[in-house]
């Protein structure tokens, strides 16, 4: 996959962060990260866009995009299928640059959690058990030897599922969290980037180890996928996930669990949103800056 250079640079150029459709390339939002955006571009058929406006120059973008391609390279030994993919740095100003991911783009029904809605009773166990091999294959790959060790998010929407060619694929690769001989390589100053800097303490201190970290322990990542079910409106699969799970795992799941650890990551992820809502007024309103993240509504969890 290669993606047009100069088409991005003009694209940023003239994207207002705040009303992304008003831009003089026609473009869509369809979805949003953490800390990203994912944009669809009339001109860029068959791909997604990523954006991340995080970097203080060109130097720290390529550094994080030296850790991706790494993160991606291991994902792949580790058995994992990724979508094709291609990225764009482009330097907006003298304190900001921009970095974008390229991604092959999926029907909306091929997304997992579409996929979870779609599917008969046995098709469905099916999907659900394969998702939960695919996770499994990232523990055997970090038991495997002792160098690296991979994180995942493995919430059900960061899985696509090609039906007719029977692909699963690992779509959420653009926070590449992994550690070589127990240091992590992903600079979590970067995640705060996102962050207002009147929050960016309160979050460093009591929210950003457990968030880093969970991606890494297998009970925790399993507690984030049933857990987010309850975000996509399919409470009603959790105690089909909860046996799946439990057929392969030492670290038992029970209901009662996932729920209050739902109710603390909403907390979590619910004021994040807030602070970052109350930064971009104060960019908009008090500092007439523009305010450089793309921010979803309010979002139903």
């Amino acid at each position: 996959m290669k993606i047009d250079q100069d088409l991005i640079r003009k694209f940023e150029e003239q994207l207002d962060p705040q009303n992304i459709e008003a831009s003089g390339i026609p473009a869509k939002l369809v979805g949003f990260g953490e800390i990203s955006s994912i944009i669809a571009l009339q001109d860029l058929p068959g791909m997604v866009l990523k954006r991340m406006p995080m970097f203080p120059d060109v130097a720290s973008a390529e550094n994080y995009l030296n850790t991706y391609r790494e993160y991606c390279s291991l994902l792949n030994a580790a058995g994992l299928k990724l979508p094709a993919d291609d990225t764009a740095i482009i330097k907006k100003s003298e304190r900001l640059t921009v970095l974008y991911f390229a991604q092959q783009k999926f029907l909306p029904e091929q997304i997992g959690n579409k996929v979870l809605k779609s599917l008969e009773k046995a098709e469905l166990e099916q999907f659900i058990e394969r998702v939960i091999a695919a996770i499994y294959s990232v523990w055997r790959f970090n038991k495997s030897q002792d160098k690296y060790q991979l994180a995942i998010d493995a919430q059900i929407s960061n899985w696509a599922y090609v039906v007719d060619k029977n692909e699963l694929y690992y779509i959420d690769t653009s926070t590449p969290l992994f550690k070589i001989d127990g240091i992590e390589q992903l600079d979590p100053e970067l995640i705060l980037t996102s962050a207002p800097s009147f929050g960016r303490a309160i979050i460093r201190k009591f929210f950003l180890a457990d968030v880093m970290n969970r991606y890494y322990d297998e009970k925790s990542v399993n507690v984030d996928l049933v857990a987010n079910l309850y975000k996509e409106k399919l409470a009603n699969l959790v105690p089909l996930f909860i046996e799946k799970i439990n057929e392969r795992s030492s670290g038992k799941l029970t209901e009662e669990e996932v729920a209050a650890y739902y109710k603390e990551d909403n907390f979590i992820w619910a004021l994040f949103l807030s602070l970052r809502k109350i930064d971009r007024w104060l960019h908009t309103y008090l500092y007439r800056k523009q305010y450089q993240f793309i921010l979803p509504g309010k979002i139903e969890r």
